[in-house]
């Protein structure tokens, strides 16, 4: 059985200054060098495109093994490399939808969920829907609300410097 959480994002900026946000490839890159300043692992992007048929951003996340915590460095038995791909699709109608998939190195199960981005009374929501399946006996279900909590956490933090990089570049 896996495991789903909601989190909701909320921006000053409209959806559509949003969306142009997440289509620029100096956002990325300044969030991959706002990951390598708090944690001291590196974070990479491995594929970027954004145009006519949406954004497409794949992007490598290496935590080292000593940072996780005990219940997950029991069954992983290196550092955790994490790879999440986040797909937009056009914008349209002042919204857009989208997805993302992260899979872990050395650790069994999935992690994936669905974006919505809305424009609201004062600027705009980011809808996130995440499901979380970790097949393991026992502590599975631990794992996956450990995971679901950590994306929450996750996205609390890209959610901070996305509000930081719109009042500096927008």
């Amino acid at each position: 059985m896996s495991r789903s959480r909601q989190s909701t994002l909320r921006f000053d900026a409209p959806a559509e200054t949003m969306y142009a946000v997440f289509a620029d490839g100096k956002y990325w890159q300044a969030l991959m060098d706002r990951y390598d300043e708090l944690t001291p692992g590196k974070s990479d992007i491995t594929a970027f495109s954004s145009g006519e048929n949406g954004i497409d951003v794949e992007f490598r996340q290496v935590l080292p093994r000593a940072e996780l915590p005990a219940i997950l460095r029991s069954v992983v038995p290196l550092d955790l490399a994490i790879t999440r791909r986040q797909v937009f699709e056009p914008f349209g109608q002042q919204s857009a939808i989208g997805h993302y998939t992260a899979s872990v190195s050395h650790a069994p199960g999935r992690l994936d969920g669905r974006y919505v981005l809305t424009g609201a009374a004062a600027g705009s929501e980011l809808q996130v829907d995440s499901t979380c399946k970790v097949p393991m006996p026992l502590i599975g279900g631990k794992l996956e609300d450990l995971v679901l909590q950590s994306v929450n956490d996750v996205f609390g933090i890209e959610g901070a410097f996305t509000a930081e990089w719109i009042a500096e570049h927008v």
